[in-house]
């Protein structure tokens, strides 16, 4: 039995609260109930179900009335938290790195931190800090930072930042701080499935747009040809990445979507794991979208909103609107 299919946007903010009655904020429950429509795009698929599963999700679920033994179970969905950390992400990093060797791939200066004194690794004095739970840009801010004797302490933060990053620590444990890149040209990303066997399934690149602390824009929805021209980079390199992702992925415990963010700079450097998604994104479904209605297509996704919010696509640009009179 398939799971009917919810657009529950708010997944990764439950995943932070990690508890079964957890309400979003207003303007999130607007998003999910203006957007529900959505869940139509993957409904008769092979991802049909939620967005992501967090315990709230599961509850979901139940008050629905559907049987616990068609759900999974709540020892899975903390080994799902604690996959879709971005805590994660920075050991997986580490490891790919060190495997790889490659002077092209970016982010030995992404760090896991879980005090507000770390070494520093770099003179950049520009990061991006992230908290481990968030999505499209909440719990993501740009700062610059001052450095003395490459310590990074907390008399070098300017007391905004002390407060932001405390509440970070005090709420989820950590935060991720990484380089900022400036110079970045491209978003990019892996879409993958891990099948119940552990065979992992490439399903192809996404291209998107996102502000500078990470907040969605857009994804174009094109051939899987045009995408990789718009990425621009040596098809034979972005082969051996993926095949790591593949072969990666195949080890973890979990079944269903994943979407690896990277971005390309002005020199063609890559950082090839901003961040791991192991629940639906919009890269996947611009792919659906495209081998549904072709690329560049003009469609509307959910219901004409002049007061809230709308998904659709606009000339090939897969973008979610919010309107008001």
């Amino acid at each position: 039995m398939k799971l009917p299919s919810i657009f529950n946007c708010s997944n990764d903010m439950a995943l932070a609260a990690n508890v079964r009655q957890y309400r979003p904020p207003k303007r999130i429950q607007q998003m999910e109930a203006d957007l529900a429509d959505l869940a139509q795009v993957w409904e008769d698929t092979r991802f049909a179900g939620p967005w992501g599963w967090s315990l709230a999700t599961k509850q979901r679920y139940s008050q629905m009335g559907i049987a616990e033994e068609l759900l999974p179970s709540d020892d899975w969905l903390a080994e799902l938290r604690r996959l879709s950390s971005r805590e994660f992400a920075c050991g997986y990093i580490k490891d790919l790195l060190a495997e790889m060797k490659d002077e092209r791939l970016l982010g030995s200066e992404m760090k896991w931190v879980d005090n507000l004194n770390c070494q520093l690794s770099t003179t950049n004095c520009q990061f991006i800090f992230k908290s481990p739970w968030s999505s499209s840009g909440r719990g993501v801010f740009v700062a610059e930072v001052e450095k003395k004797d490459n310590q990074l302490s907390t008399v070098n933060y300017q007391l905004s930042i002390i407060n932001r990053l405390q509440g970070f620590l005090s709420s989820q444990g950590g935060f991720v701080m990484d380089r900022f890149y400036a110079d970045k040209v491209l978003d990019f990303a892996m879409e993958f499935f891990v099948n119940d066997d552990k065979r992992v399934d490439f399903l192809g690149y996404s291209v998107f747009h996102a502000s500078e602390n990470g907040a969605y824009g857009y994804n174009h929805v094109e051939s899987q040809e045009e995408l990789v021209e718009r990425i621009g980079i040596d098809p034979e390199f972005l082969q051996r990445l993926m095949a790591y992702h593949r072969e990666h992925l195949s080890r973890i415990a979990y079944r269903g979507p994943v979407g690896i963010d990277m971005l390309k700079t002005a020199d063609g450097h890559i950082h090839p794991c901003l961040e791991i998604n192991f629940r639906l994104n919009m890269g996947i479904l611009a792919l659906l979208l495209q081998e549904r209605y072709g690329a560049g297509c003009t469609i509307q996704l959910t219901p004409l909103n002049p007061n809230g919010f709308e998904a659709l696509v606009e000339k090939g640009k897969l973008m979610i609107a919010y309107r008001r009179q």
